[in-house]
């Protein structure tokens, strides 16, 4: 009985936080900056396995979505910081490089359509499509983020779960990336069976200049196959594998 007085409670905080903030002319246009960890999978072969211990096991970097009403715009944040090298052992002549994509992810809310800005091998795409739907399923979990009330979803991404927690409180159904189209601002998604996590380290609710939410415009415009195939094709050439529907955990094997 204490659980269920609990689990109902929180709903009608958030509820009434939402209304409240709602009628005082809350603002629903801001910033939103991301924690993202990408766990890493490098497998080395041949002679260069030796080194195998000092290659890192996670990539952690930040992520900004700037949001309003009708548009939201997902992309890196400290873009200074976007690579880092590492040299297993002076004079190895062994080098892994490790480089965040120049990736956006624009959305018209109002229009129902989203353009990707995806970077590969130094290589610009533009992939436009209609807003993802999700399909998500609300499973009634609730917490707080960023003492944001918020309420899980779940969906599948090529037969993989992703988990987004969103919040009623930010009535505006953006979140990162294509992880969105909830009654509410997405603070955290888990995908590749927890592989990869965005979550949510800061939320500034502000008026928003329009220049942030700039559509990108650079690159070769393709279809999401069209890509994939491209992506498929080179890894091929590198002699690398890729492992997971999504291409987020990589398998490199390095032969010497």
């Amino acid at each position: 009985m204490k659980r269920s007085i609990l689990v109902l409670g929180f709903g009608i905080t958030a509820t009434l936080l939402m209304a409240q903030n709602n009628s005082n002319g809350f603002l629903l246009s801001g910033s939103v900056i991301y924690e993202q960890i990408v766990q890493l999978n490098i497998q080395l072969e041949g002679d260069a396995a030796q080194f195998a211990d000092a290659i890192p096991k996670e990539r952690k970097s930040e992520k900004i979505l700037h949001f309003s009403e009708e548009a939201a715009l997902f992309e890196n944040h400290h873009v200074e910081d976007a690579e880092e090298a590492m040299d297993m052992q002076e004079g190895s002549g062994v080098m892994i490089r490790m480089a965040e994509p120049d990736n956006k992810t624009y959305t018209d809310l109002k229009a129902g359509q989203q353009i990707e800005q995806k970077e590969f091998m130094s290589r610009m795409f533009l992939i436009e499509s209609e807003l993802p739907t999700g399909d998500w399923k609300h499973t009634g979990q609730q917490k707080l983020i960023l003492e944001y009330p918020c309420q899980q979803a779940i969906s599948k991404e090529e037969e993989k779960e992703v988990v987004a927690w969103f919040t009623p409180a930010i009535a505006v159904p953006a979140g990162p990336g294509k992880f969105g189209n909830l009654p509410g601002l997405v603070l955290e998604v888990t995908m590749d069976e927890g592989d990869r996590v965005l979550v949510a380290k800061s939320v500034e609710l502000k008026e928003l200049d329009k220049a942030l939410l700039k559509k990108p415009n650079k690159g070769k415009n393709v279809t999401e196959e069209e890509y994939d195939a491209i992506v498929e094709e080179k890894m091929k050439e590198l002699g690398v594998e890729r492992e997971g529907g999504s291409g987020h955990t990589v398998v490199v094997k390095i032969r010497q």
